[in-house]
């Protein structure tokens, strides 16, 4: 083998490796690196959970939390079309969750105790499964083709009508890159690396933000409420809930960009509090069982005469 073919064939070693590198680097530039490196190392920032407890239909259930790590845009990223990077959730991205084993009446708030936080936050039925995060193989952040890195419809979050409408659960990854999967005034999906998937199922946001559809007659959130004091926040009281698990996603509002002059991205503090107590018996009922208590009465008296 004589020099010139040895440079040739260094030649073709060194732009073999360059392609592969550019094709990793495509990969990875979609979010599926750890598909193609095998997950060597895990994802640095997983959602974690803090139970809040269970309440059992008798006794009252009450829980406080006082944490740091709220920043103060990490909500309102999630009203956004683009929706949310679910890492922004709470600190060190925690959501609450709790349970029903009984209908219920909830207390539940969040206050501000660093100034400029202006607190927000969405109830949802369910439970995300454990170290769920935006980019698994199972449910991808932007899905690509493996073989044509072009962008495809994610198989999770196919929108079965094919509208796409706004808050509606689905997105639509063969045409938009988005932020996150956290969506602040929607249902929204996430899986963790097991391939574990779940839903949570919006029911009700507590914020000043505000959205709307008029085509479809929905709104969400907005109840004006924009106060960046300490001591001041957000409450949900007395709100029924029937029986199951729900979990709550807190941050603030205070802004929707982080790159914004308006967000600092300082790490805020702020006390979660929940409270579940049983729900009253309705007066005519309890009229009702007395009542009845009573006919049961003089039915006795008047066999006893008998």
């Amino acid at each position: 083998m004589n020099i010139h073919q040895t440079e040739k064939g260094q030649r073709e070693m060194k732009h073999s490796l360059l392609r592969r590198v550019k094709r990793v680097v495509q990969i990875c530039h979609f979010g599926v690196c750890a598909l193609v490196l095998g997950y060597l190392e895990p994802a640095a920032a997983h959602m974690a959970f803090n139970d809040a407890g269970t309440f059992n239909g008798t006794d009252i259930l009450t829980y406080s939390r006082t944490s740091g790590s709220y920043y103060d845009f990490g909500w309102a990223e999630g009203t956004d079309a683009d929706l949310g990077d679910s890492h922004q959730l709470g600190p060190g991205s925690r959501m609450f969750f709790f349970t029903l084993t009984q209908p219920g009446l909830i207390d539940l708030s969040v206050i501000q105790n660093t100034e400029g936080l202006d607190p927000a936050f969405t109830l949802y039925q369910g439970k995300l499964p454990r170290l769920a995060h935006d980019d698994t193989p199972a449910d991808l952040l932007t899905p690509v083709d493996p073989v044509t890195f072009e962008p495809i419809q994610s198989v999770i979050d196919a929108d079965p009508s094919g509208l796409y409408l706004k808050h509606s659960g689905y997105r639509d990854t063969l045409h938009h890159t988005y932020e996150g999967q956290f969506d602040a005034f929607g249902s929204w999906s996430m899986a963790n690396d097991a391939g574990e998937h779940a839903t949570l199922d919006y029911v009700i946001a507590v914020s000043g933000t505000s959205d709307a559809d008029p085509s479809r007659g929905l709104s969400w959130g907005g109840n004006g409420n924009h106060n960046t004091a300490v001591g001041t926040g957000e409450s949900l009281l007395q709100y029924h809930l029937q029986p199951g698990i729900y979990s709550v996603a807190v941050a603030g509002e205070r802004c929707s960009d982080e790159s914004s002059p308006l967000c600092g991205g300082i790490q805020h503090t702020a006390t979660f509090s929940l409270q579940v107590q049983p729900v009253p018996l309705p007066a005519a009922l309890w009229l009702f069982g007395s009542g009845l208590a009573g006919l049961v009465g003089v039915l006795r008296r008047r066999q006893s005469k008998a």
